[in-house]
């Protein structure tokens, strides 16, 4: 490790003047730690990347269309409402795919 000392010492010896680059004092000024806010991740984020599933169900649950059951751990198709149907009474019991209702919401 060179020491400042030290390096004046050999500075001197070899008789080098210091040479200024026209864009020194940029260059001491700039910052290379300090983290970039449009770079940062947010915690929501960090959450969803750490959960131990593959990135389709991760973006799934990211976008809304699946959720994370919090007993089991699986990713679940979110409690919809079907009009035309009742959850106690006559539930809908078919696939998504194949129904015919013209309206279908997220529960709360």
């Amino acid at each position: 490790i060179i020491t400042a000392a030290m390096a004046a010492k050999l500075a001197q010896q070899f008789q080098i003047e210091k040479v200024l680059h026209p864009l020194s004092s940029a260059v001491t000024q700039q910052v290379r730690w300090k983290s970039n806010p449009l770079n940062s991740v947010s915690l929501l984020q960090q959450y969803y990347r750490k959960m131990p599933i593959r990135k389709k169900w991760r973006r799934a649950i990211v976008r809304g269309t699946m959720v994370m059951c919090e007993k089991t751990g699986q990713v679940k198709i979110p409690p919809l409402a079907i009009s035309g149907y009742d959850e106690k009474k006559n539930p809908y019991r078919g696939r998504f795919e194949d129904l015919r209702s013209t309206r279908v919401w997220f529960k709360d």
